[in-house]
């Protein structure tokens, strides 16, 4: 399998040419205000089925192993990482970095405190996604 998530500012024409899409956030601060738990806020929605969650295993373990970014990266604990589809919008991969490796988030909130912490974004681009090692 062949990954890179190439660094581009994703605008309009961006996103429209290309099939799949990354947001790489860090927590930037606290909330200071402390809000009780509501099951309501828990989204229990998971990705659709489709490329991505097929080869979901193979981008785990090659995102763990190298540096798969087009530019230097050194993840830190609670870093979040969305890969989508553009083409299916409810095609998505999640990933948290937690205990020095990246791991899925199926359900939005689940590891992360979306209440507690301010995330802010680092970087966006373009991904891609080969089965195959293709050279880009």
């Amino acid at each position: 399998m062949k990954i890179l998530l190439e660094e581009k500012v994703l605008g309009t024409q961006s996103k429209k040419n290309s099939k799949y899409y990354w947001v790489l956030e860090t927590i930037t601060g606290k909330n200071d205000t402390s809000t009780e738990f509501d099951e309501d806020d828990f989204q229990m929605i998971g990705s659709e089925t489709g490329f991505i969650q097929n080869v979901k295993e193979e981008i785990i373990k090659k995102i763990n192993a190298e540096n798969v970014f087009n530019f230097d990266f050194e993840p830190k604990e609670g870093d979040y990482l969305s890969i989508k589809n553009n083409l299916r919008k409810k095609e998505y991969l999640n990933l948290i970095f937690m205990n020095n490796v990246w791991i899925e988030e199926i359900y939005m909130c689940s590891y992360r405190d979306c209440e507690g912490d301010i995330y802010t974004t680092i970087k966006t681009g373009v991904a891609f996604i080969s089965e195959n090692e293709i050279i880009f």
